[in-house]
């Protein structure tokens, strides 16, 4: 790293959020250098030293990436009489800071800080003695904060986070327990909280290191595997595999139970949000369900069904005219099945049903407090409202997710829908579950539509597997594949692999899928080459071909995959957008990674980038257009966005593709399952390609996913008694999953 000393000159741009600040600095050979990187604004009187990297940028040539800062100890006098009379200080004029430097020298700062009754002589009152050192004592004290905080290897970005958290209390705060950065603060996980603690000189075997890695396993690890617990033997394992070595845990755990962050019941250890919403959970469905809907008249009702079979020219089969009705009768009810088998067909004879029955007009523009239409994702709720012709949105817009990131609607504030009808439900998590049940108010009719074969939700818990095994609701299993679904070769195999009878006398291509038996060198040239056979027949690189992939790393995975894919479709190369090895051009297929309420985008959204320009502080900023709204990401904002040539097959639930397109390689045999293959191969609408060995098309049908640790169905079922208390400690978010 290199070290330049001089003043600030100008700010050319500072970010009053984050402290992400270009400025222009004198250095002491009278040079003019421009420095980036976050730190606050600083006095343009006063000599500091910059420590960071050279980077060249392509417009703007050699700046230094700023580290960190620190006051250079030697200040001229003129220096400091225009340091203290700076806005820094109100009050302090000119003149009585020329006063305070020709009294009291060149260390005035110091003496100041050291006894503040030196200011009597310069004549100031006892009040503008006071207000002047308590600006003082902040200013060093914030640059005193950083300067330390610099030491233990923390960003700038990083560095101004903990000083807008914990002000004046920064290093207190640090030193008591640097593990509590990990809760406060964003970005900052175990790893960094332990370095930092072996900074601070903290001992491997400290109680606080302990309970931080306790809590770690619980979360960090449990919840990647989509658990609500782990097993006594499974904490104390995975604990010392964090800690690197074997640990006596038992009275770390005892006191994370006296502080209520943890909660053992049996062999079962969760976090205490995790058994707080399972519990809160599971008391919102079982008050839904237990609460009478209004009685209709099921001689009625049937006689309507009837006539819409004649409206729409359709017959119902005995099963689909069973899930209507009981749907119809029930307040809380499940559909589930797979592709093919008619889910929306039903959903959408059940929403004609309704509005006959309540003399509701569909098209009305306040249909939306009556009915509710939802899915979890963007694309979902999108495939749902063509399908429909109705309006739908993701679950956290019906309940009002705002631009801080909290809800409208809850459990004091229902929403308004009397009928609330949710599809692909196999992806909602624990959290999200127990935010939307809660906020459905009684009386209301829920349908819960899903296929519960494929992948569970990306957060922790198996919501729709759960409820269909507790037995608490009316569950209609659709099997039958219909005539106009029975001729796809692609639904065939699909239902092959999930019934776990796929042979090799299944694996032959036909009108809507094709095998390539290829070696994993050769894939990658046959998908550049169908990509482009595909382009070439009018299909979009946006909304209708998408490849899948199980895993990010290694030739054939994720990140690869869209490298060359890019390089390959995207002629547009004058222009770039970098994040780290990523580089982003104009016309590039792009995905959401986060919620981002304000932006009004969700975490799997799909977009296009539509320009890359240059604001009026001379930085780059990306605009994204998803479907029609028009997104702007700065340089910062990129780590919330990933090429989308290529995307995992969890991210691609709940959508659907013309072409589908998956790798099938040893490489990826750890991750190859059922559920995860069947996933794959529904999200394909016209055509299937599958490449690789074949083989391993079988391996995958008959291994299961382990099954996921969650005990909402037996709380539903009343195997396990209810504890639905509120809990100070819940606190975890439900959108971090999604």
């Amino acid at each position: 790293m290199d070290t330049i000393k001089g003043k600030v000159k100008n700010y050319v741009f500072h970010n009053e959020e984050n402290s992400y600040s270009i400025a222009r600095v004198i250095t002491e050979s009278n040079q003019t250098v421009t420095i980036v990187g976050y730190f606050p604004m600083v006095s343009e009187d006063v000599d500091y030293e910059f420590t960071g990297n050279w980077v060249k940028h392509q417009t703007y040539g050699e700046q230094l990436k700023v580290e960190s800062f620190k006051k250079s100890e030697l200040q001229s006098l003129q220096g400091l009489i225009s340091y203290l009379s700076s806005s820094f200080f109100h009050g302090i004029g000119q003149k009585t800071a020329e006063k305070i430097v020709d009294i009291l020298g060149p260390n005035a700062i110091q003496m100041i800080l050291k006894d503040k009754t030196v200011l009597k002589a310069v004549g100031l009152s006892a009040i503008r003695i006071e207000k002047f050192y308590q600006q003082l004592l902040e200013n060093q004290m914030h640059e005193h904060i950083l300067v330390a905080l610099y030491g233990y290897n923390l960003s700038g970005k990083l560095a101004m986070k903990l000083l807008d958290t914990y002000k004046m209390m920064t290093l207190a705060k640090l030193e008591e327990n640097p593990y509590r950065l990990i809760d406060d603060i964003e970005g900052i996980g175990f790893i960094k909280a332990d370095e930092i603690a072996s900074k601070l000189g903290i001992a491997k075997d400290d109680p606080r290191r302990i309970k931080a890695s306790i809590i770690y396993a619980m979360q960090t690890i449990a919840y990647q595997n989509g658990d609500l617990y782990l097993t006594e033997q499974q904490v104390h394992k995975i604990t010392e595999q964090v800690l690197g070595a074997p640990s006596d845990l038992n009275s770390a755990i005892l006191e994370l139970q006296n502080e209520k962050r943890i909660i053992i019941e049996e062999d079962r250890y969760y976090l205490s949000s995790s058994y707080v919403t399972e519990n809160q959970l599971a008391e919102a469905i079982l008050n839904l369900s237990s609460d009478q809907p209004e009685m209709l008249d099921q001689e009625y009702l049937s006689t309507l069904l009837d006539a819409v079979e004649i409206q729409k020219n359709i017959q119902y089969t005995k099963v689909q005219k069973e899930a209507i009705l009981t749907s119809l009768s029930s307040s809380v009810s499940i559909i589930t099945g797979g592709p093919g088998t008619g889910k929306t067909t039903i959903i959408d004879g059940l929403l004609e049903v309704y509005r006959i029955y309540h003399k509701l007009n569909l098209k009305h523009p306040m249909i939306h407090e009556k009915i509710a239409l939802m899915a979890p994702t963007g694309r979902a709720a999108k495939r749902m409202k063509e399908l429909l012709d109705m309006d739908a949105k993701t679950i956290h817009r019906h309940l009002g997710y705002n631009y801080d990131g909290e809800f409208s609607y809850d459990e004091k504030r229902p929403m308004p829908q009397t009928l609330i009808i949710i599809d692909e439900a196999s992806m909602i998590d624990l959290f999200l579950a127990k935010k939307l049940f809660s906020a459905i108010k009684k009386g209301a009719q829920v349908v819960i539509v899903g296929d519960v074969d494929q992948l569970p939700s990306v957060g922790p818990g198996q919501i729709l597997s759960d409820l269909i095994e507790s037995g608490v609701l009316p569950v209609v299993r659709l099997n039958e594949i219909h005539r106009q679904a029975k001729d796809s070769k692609i639904i065939t195999l699909a239902r092959l692999v999930n019934e776990q009878n796929l042979s090799l006398q299944d694996l032959s291509s036909d009108a809507d899928v094709f095998l390539y038996k290829a070696s994993p060198e050769r894939i990658l040239d046959v998908i550049v080459k169908q990509v482009k056979g595909a382009l070439d027949e009018g299909y979009s690189m946006i909304d209708d071909i998408q490849i899948l992939a199980p895993m990010y790393k290694g030739d054939l995975g994720i990140d690869n995959f869209n490298r060359v894919l890019q390089e390959a479709f995207n002629p547009n190369k004058d222009v770039k957008m970098s994040y780290g090895d990523k580089h982003y051009y104009v016309g590039d297929k792009v995905i959401q990674l986060v919620n981002d309420p304000e932006r009004l985008i969700m975490n799997g959204d799909i977009g296009k980038v539509k320009s890359i320009k240059m604001n009026h502080q001379n930085e780059p900023y990306m605009v994204v257009s998803f479907d029609d709204n028009d997104v702007m990401y700065e340089k910062a904002d990129l780590e919330e966005l990933n090429l989308a040539y290529c995307v995992s097959i969890h991210k691609s639930q709940g959508s659907e593709y013309k072409i589908v397109m998956l790798p099938m390689v040893r490489a990826h045999m750890h991750m190859l399952k059922k559920e995860l293959i069947y996933t794959a191969m529904t999200r394909a609408k016209r055509f299937l390609i599958i490449l690789g060995d074949m083989n391993l098309l079988i391996y995958a049908a008959n291994h299961l996913s382990e099954k996921r640790q969650t005990t909402l169905s037996k709380r539903l079922n009343a195997d396990l008694p209810l504890h639905a208390e509120k809990d100070e400690l819940e606190s975890l978010s439900p959108y971090d999953f999604m």
